[in-house]
């Protein structure tokens, strides 16, 4: 298949024309990527807890015989690299580009129909590791939470988070009541930031660079009950050291939920000051209005504008910024129980 052809053809962009050339030199699997009929295709969706017009829109694009062959092609790249990423050595980060502005909705929900192909390897990989069924299904129940966003944020279907799903894939992340967790290493990478090497390492061996460390995320999924939090930070040490055999005594969160900032304009027995009460905040910050506007507004760029003012918080995200003032992305940690 001629590459630069089916990337000009479905207007996927320079980036997925890369992408899928290094995709294209892995090795040729004996079985592609398997989807069920279009009459099953809701079975298929399922896992995916998907809101009722996002399934029933995507059943209709379902891939039959009708798909030209090179949208075909595409599912099955995708699919490839999804089982090629969860064989050892295991990939921490894969950048998959996003594909919200695409025309054709096939081509721009193909890594859903990946991803629904690869359910039963993701399903076995955790049989293995022993992950009880109520956490496989919310972990996959994430699937159906970014489709919905994407539809706020571009106002149609697709999957703008497929680099963030294909880590769930990897056995990268596991929701875990209120919170997901990502087993990873101390250090800095991207916008998480973190103490320099000599700072750590007179902390203890715990907080040195290279350490296990357990990666706080945020579904949004309602408020941060505190109790909820709690029960779910309660059990996450125990669930990864039983599943990987490493023990994680400290986790950390890089959110624009731990910007100090929010202190001006929120009340201390908020969820949100309840939440960054937990954390040792880390001094360095990086810049955090598109990550608030995403967020909190699901807006794709900062736009003060268009904000809405319905709540506290989106009131006091829009005050800040006409004040002149940047909302900044902190990391912190806490020590798991």
């Amino acid at each position: 298949m001629d590459v630069a052809a089916v990337v000009e053809r479905f207007e996927l962009g320079a980036d997925m024309r890369d992408w899928l050339a290094d995709t294209a030199a892995l090795p040729a699997r004996q079985s592609g990527a398997v989807l069920p009929p279009r009459e099953r295709a809701s079975e298929a969706l399922a896992p995916f807890a998907l809101a009722g017009s996002d399934e029933a829109e995507l059943v209709e694009l379902w891939p039959d015989e009708s798909w030209p062959v090179e949208l075909w092609w595409l599912v099955e790249y995708m699919y490839a690299r999804l089982l090629s990423d969860m064989e050892p050595p295991a990939v921490h980060w894969r950048h998959w580009p996003p594909l919200p502005h695409v025309p054709d909705a096939r081509a721009r929900c193909a890594p859903v129909f990946a991803f629904a192909a690869a359910v039963p390897a993701l399903r076995a990989a955790h049989r293995r590791l022993g992950v009880p069924r109520e956490v496989s299904a919310a972990t996959l129940a994430d699937v159906g939470r970014h489709v919905a966003h994407t539809r706020q944020m571009f106002g149609r279907i697709g999957l703008e988070t497929a680099s963030w799903i294909a880590l769930h894939f990897r056995a990268g992340l596991f929701e875990l009541g209120r919170l997901q967790y990502e087993p990873a290493r101390l250090g800095p990478r991207g916008s998480v930031t973190w103490y320099g090497r000599a700072r750590a390492c007179s902390m203890g061996p715990e907080f040195e660079h290279g350490a296990p460390v357990l990666r706080l995320h945020i579904p949004a999924d309602g408020p941060l009950d505190p109790a909820g939090i709690e029960e779910s930070l309660a059990g996450a040490r125990c669930f990864f050291r039983a599943r990987t055999g490493v023990d994680h005594p400290v986790a950390t969160c890089t959110s624009w939920l731990l910007d100090p900032q929010l202190a001006r304009y929120l009340p201390q027995r908020s969820n949100i000051m309840a939440f960054q009460r937990r954390f040792t905040l880390v001094e360095q910050d990086a810049p955090g209005d598109a990550d608030v506007f995403r967020f909190v507004f699901r807006l794709a760029q900062v736009r003060p504008e268009q904000a809405p003012q319905n709540t506290r918080l989106e009131r006091a995200v829009v005050r800040h910024m006409r004040a002149g003032r940047e909302w900044r992305v902190r990391t912190g940690w806490l020590r798991l129980p």
